[in-house]
């Protein structure tokens, strides 16, 4: 049995980032088409044989889950409401920084950054994906050890599968990208060419593809340094990965029934150069079929006239690695 989760907040998300407690958002569930309670949804609809042949016969009714979970965050030490059903009362650690699809990011009163697991005691096995997630993200923390490409780590609490780690001041590369766009000088933008295909190589040395390579999985320390981040839904040591990628940082003729390649990892790795370096994704106003469709036909935007083109061009074409890629930023941008 699948669970879709659409989130939809009350507030915009510059809102939310400035939130004063208690603050609420709602994210509807909409169950798989062929599954509902571990049954077939046409049994549920009274068209199971055992009521044909007994019209008399009535079923129990099944369970109701909600249409839509309301999370609530309120303060640890305040009193909570009465939660009515569909409501999830979250106690807050710090201030609301993000909520992926996993875990509740917030920064600390000490100014660290911590990630709690989302709770969903409606779908209980939901919310031990997300422990699973984050469980994973911790190992790799620790087999990638202390890495200047990669966030610092502060500690890991095994029982409630929070990770403790560096707040990182200007945030993921996406939106400081956007916000800033031509006000990033050349320099910096080759610096995070590298820093990215640096930590790409860290994750491959190591034995981790990645699987969602693109801008909002990098993030940005006080003096601008990029580090790879978000590892809960990658692949170590082969493990089957539970992320992908968006359409444009997805590689020619992707199938999910694939085993992970590294070559994916550097062909979004090409992609993310590109944004760095233009400010934009590949073919940011071409709608994302047709980007899909001219990717599996090897046709890829023009960079004759950008820098890196040379080495985008080969990550879009597989015919490098992370290393080389390292080696070729640094002979280019020594």
């Amino acid at each position: 049995m699948s669970v879709a989760l659409r989130v939809s907040s009350f507030f915009s998300s510059r809102s939310l980032l400035a939130f004063i407690t208690p603050v609420a958002f709602v994210i509807s569930v909409q169950w798989a088409s062929h599954l509902l309670l571990g049954r077939p949804v046409g049994q549920l609809k009274g068209k199971n044989s055992e009521q044909a042949t007994n019209p008399g016969r009535q079923e129990t009714p099944a369970k109701k889950y909600p249409t839509e979970l309301l999370y609530v965050h309120i303060p640890p030490d305040a009193e909570g409401p009465e939660p009515e059903y569909g409501t999830i009362i979250y106690r807050t650690k710090g201030k609301f920084i993000d909520q992926g699809g996993t875990a509740i990011i917030e920064r600390l009163p000490s100014g660290e950054v911590v990630k709690t697991p989302i709770p969903n005691p409606y779908v209980p096995f939901e919310e031990e994906d997300a422990r699973r997630n984050m469980r994973l993200e911790a190992e790799i923390y620790h087999k990638l050890g202390s890495n200047p490409y990669i966030p610092k780590v502060f500690a890991w609490d095994e029982d409630s599968c929070c990770l403790t780690m560096e707040f990182m001041e200007h945030g993921n590369l996406r939106e400081y990208v956007r916000s800033h766009r031509d006000a990033i000088p050349s320099h910096v933008r080759f610096k995070w060419s590298r820093q990215a295909a640096g930590g790409l190589r860290l994750l491959h040395e190591n034995n981790v593809i990645h699987c969602d390579v693109s801008p909002r999985n990098f993030l940005l320390d006080h003096e601008l340094d990029l580090k790879i981040c978000d590892f809960g839904g990658s692949s170590l040591n082969g493990s089957r990965p539970s992320a992908f990628v968006s359409t444009r940082y997805c590689p020619p003729n992707y199938s999910w029934d694939d085993s992970p390649r590294w070559s994916d990892d550097v062909f979004s790795l090409g992609s993310l150069i590109y944004f760095i370096m233009t400010d934009e994704y590949p073919y940011e106003e071409v709608q994302s079929d047709e980007v899909q469709a001219r990717y599996n036909s090897l046709q890829f935007p023009d960079v004759s006239g950008t820098a890196c083109g040379s080495i985008i061009q080969d990550c879009w074409h597989q015919r490098i690695d992370a290393a080389q890629v390292c080696e070729a930023l640094k002979r280019q941008f020594p």
